[in-house]
């Protein structure tokens, strides 16, 4: 699809089109929603009134109350013609205690603010504090009455009406905030359908490094699709995205004829599907999809560090597929029990920045819990230095995550009480999911087998440097259950079981009382490195004893050494006089072996006391017996250790009250558990010698002085005494529409 199309096509529309007389005037519909959050909890954070967020320089936190209005303006010029529009208020670090946004001790303009803008402190003096009016979701929308075209769409939408494998709706806050032209038609009397648009591409995020280069007003996503109904048992579509992300080439110096541009960033994504629709009872669906990606190494990063690569998609060319097929087979017996079963390969270089990142569910499987998704045993990324408070807290997100088929991941600006998302990139195998209903009783199965094609030696390509990686890892793999947006690590081979029931039955007592449970067991095995020659160093290279190690290194290939990340530990003499190694040496290839087996339960039960009110109350139980390696891997140095027993408690209480076009909705939870490390399996005065936390470091990571640990290589500290963590959280919101 070329510019030159759409712009003759949008063109037609808005000046030459016959069908746009207008049979009525003008109408104008003003409408809108005010939305009051209150947030409050024991961490004392005040970042922001969201408690997470990623974003550099953004803040989150657990406490305070906030307040935002949208004006929502609904307009018809005729009745080919809708106008729609939002004025919205900034909702981030609009805290009522700052008195309207005013005063302000720090320009965020300033170089000291750019880092120092959380809390409100730059008052009126920044836009995430000082309750600013923005303009959102402008659109217009032409009925034209061509038989060729049924409408089209000139400026905000949400990009649902696509796909979430290739364009997805993307949620930034809001869901309307990607502008472009949509397209959208129909022939044989609907039984074909198209669409077909180009979009602006957002430039905070859309590209390698979350970012679109400088030069971003001609970055633009194309997209086209089509579906056709051949008969009511059997229907196929095709999907085509391109993506197009242009630099000012450089090294143009004749501006006279104009200035040639450069590409930083192509991708593209074509998809087909079909649904074979044999009886009310047989459904049958497949979908296949293949994708191109490559960056500019010189307008783009070339590579990632090893073990800190941030990015929303891998650098270099990558080409891959995902693949789905669904069976569902619908009461076949008539006895109320349906089967679900799904199988699914979305490969490690499958690549589209335009997929859903949040609000869309690609795999049949529950997959894991929003409790353990981020590093260390209380969700803490880089948890091992100093000044990195938890984020969204001990407690995690609630319940089970959606699946998303990008490592663009959006859980920003979100609270406790939401779903959260991960990424699938990597995954396959097959869900098989049961689901029974009988009268009062509900019941849904699950059995997921998932192996990895991100399975590899050395990144899969054992000719490059270990810290020239292609693959962004995130916070790598080191959290209890699965952080969230890693889908890549160096060294991998792993396999995940997944085994759940969920159920619900209505007591026939009262007005009927709603009692809801689960259960849920995953076992997850990772052998991570396997292969000896990947050792960082020659055999016996730290003889033990207190003799230091010789640093001979072992290479994998010419020049090509795991020693560049897992580097030899010193000797050290600690405080009780004890000399030995600062921690194991990276000798064994089962060093950084992992093995996870997860189990969780949860009763609960809810009563709907009046028309307007409904209470709930659910207890949970999150047991976790872990071995993610031993301290020659320590979580790579980067993030806390999880090798150890967790056990976590949990009770929720929700209310939801609705009085006269007013919405009330509430929820608390008290977050409780332990975590034990393995300290004797870690070899703990025999593997390596203890050290224990002085003033400095006790009050920089709020930690009891003394406590046993051992400082990482790479400048962190891990702490190897038992923790015990209370963590108590409440939101209360208030909706409104007028």
């Amino acid at each position: 699809m070329s510019r030159v199309f759409l712009t003759a096509a949008v063109t037609q529309l808005l000046l030459g089109a016959p069908a746009l007389a207008q049979s009525e005037g003008p109408s104008l519909t003003v409408g809108g929603t005010t939305y009051t959050k209150f947030l409050w909890g024991n961490n004392a954070g005040q970042g922001a009134v969201y408690s997470f967020t990623t974003v550099p320089g953004e803040g989150y936190g657990d406490n305070g109350q906030g307040s935002e209005v949208e004006i929502l303006l609904n307009g018809h010029v005729s009745k080919q013609v809708e106008v729609k529009a939002r004025l919205h208020s900034r909702f981030s670090q609009n805290f009522w205690t700052s008195f309207d946004g005013f005063g302000g001790a720090v320009d965020w303009r300033s170089a000291q603010g750019a880092a120092q803008c959380v809390a409100a402190v730059c008052g009126e003096l920044d836009p995430r504090s000082n309750w600013y009016i923005k303009l959102r979701g402008v659109a217009v929308t032409v009925t034209p009455g061509y038989n060729w075209l049924d409408s089209a769409t000139i400026g905000a939408n949400d990009w649902g009406q696509f796909d979430p494998f290739v364009v997805g709706r993307i949620r930034y806050i809001d869901r309307d905030n990607m502008y472009g032209v949509l397209l959208q038609g129909s022939a044989l009397n609907k039984a074909l359908t198209w669409d077909a648009g180009r979009i602006s591409q957002p430039k905070l995020w859309a590209g390698p490094s979350y970012s679109t280069g400088d030069f971003h007003a001609l970055d633009a996503t194309y997209v086209a699709q089509a579906r056709y109904v051949v008969s009511p048992q059997f229907d196929v579509s095709a999907i085509f995205d391109y993506v197009n992300d242009v630099e000012i080439n450089a090294a143009d110096n004749n501006w006279d004829d104009g200035r040639n541009l450069a590409w930083r960033f192509k991708n593209s994504v074509s998809g087909l599907k079909a649904g074979l629709h044999l009886s009310p009872q047989v459904d049958l669906r497949g979908q296949a999809y293949y994708s191109y990606m490559n960056s500019s190494p010189i307008l783009a990063p070339k590579d990632f560090s090893a073990l800190t690569g941030f990015s929303p998609t891998p650098v270099g060319k990558h080409l891959d597929g995902a693949y789905k097929v669904d069976v569902v087979l619908n009461d076949p017996l008539e006895i109320g029990l349906s089967l679900n079963i799904e199988g699914f390969s979305i490969g490690s270089d499958y690549v589209s920045i335009m997929a859903a990142r949040r609000e869309a569910d690609v795999l049949l499987t529950e997959g894991h819990d929003g409790s353990f998704s981020f590093p260390g045993p209380a969700n803490s990324n880089f948890g091992v230095y100093p000044g990195n408070m938890p984020r969204i807290g001990y407690g995690g997100w609630s319940g089970s995550m959606t699946q998303v088929a990008t490592v663009n991941v959006d859980n920003e600006f979100t609270d406790f009480d939401e779903q959260a998302a991960e990424t699938v990139i990597g995954w396959r195998g097959v869900t098989i999911n049961p689901v029974y209903g009988s009268g009062s009783l509900d019941l849904s199965g699950e059995y997921s087998f998932i192996s990895y094609n991100t399975n590899w030696q050395a990144w899969g390509d054992p000719e490059r440097p270990i810290t020239s990686a292609l693959y962004p890892s995130m916070e790598v793999d080191s959290g209890v259950g699965h952080n969230f947006r890693s889908a890549y690590a160096p060294f991998q081979d792993k396999a995940t079981h997944l085994i759940a029931l969920n159920g619900k039955y209505v007591l026939d007592v009262f007005k009927g009382i709603d009692v809801f449970g689960k259960l849920k067991f995953i076992y997850e095995t990772d052998k991570r490195l396997t292969d000896a020659r990947y050792l960082p160093y020659q055999p016996g290279d730290c003889p033990g004893n207190g003799a230091a190690c010789g640093n001979n290194k072992n290479y994998y290939s010419a020049g090509n050494t795991t020693a560049d990340i897992y580097v030899n530990p010193d000797v050290i003499t600690n405080r009780d006089g004890e000399t030995g190694y600062q921690f194991k040496p990276f000798d064994d290839v089962a060093d950084d072996d992992r093995a996870v087996k997860y189990f969780t339960f949860a009763l609960g039960a809810g009563y709907q006391f009046t028309d307007s009110l409904y209470l709930s109350l659910h207890y949970q139980k999150y047991i976790a017996d872990v071995w993610d390696g031993d301290t020659a891997l320590q979580s790579y140095g980067y993030h806390e250790m999880v090798t150890g027993l967790h056990d976590k408690n949990q009770f929720v209480l929700k209310a939801k009250y609705v009085l006269a076009g007013v919405e009330f909705g509430l929820e608390g939870q008290w977050t409780f558990g332990s975590f034990t490390p393995y300290t004797n399996q870690l070899g703990v005065g025999t593997q390596f010698i203890p050290q224990y936390a002085d003033a400095a470091r006790s009050a920089s990571l709020h930690i009891p002085e003394g406590s046993m640990g051992f400082a990482t290589r790479v400048g962190g500290w891990q702490d190897l005494e038992a923790r015990f963590y209370s963590q108590a959280r409440m939101k209360a919101f208030m909706k409104a529409q007028f």
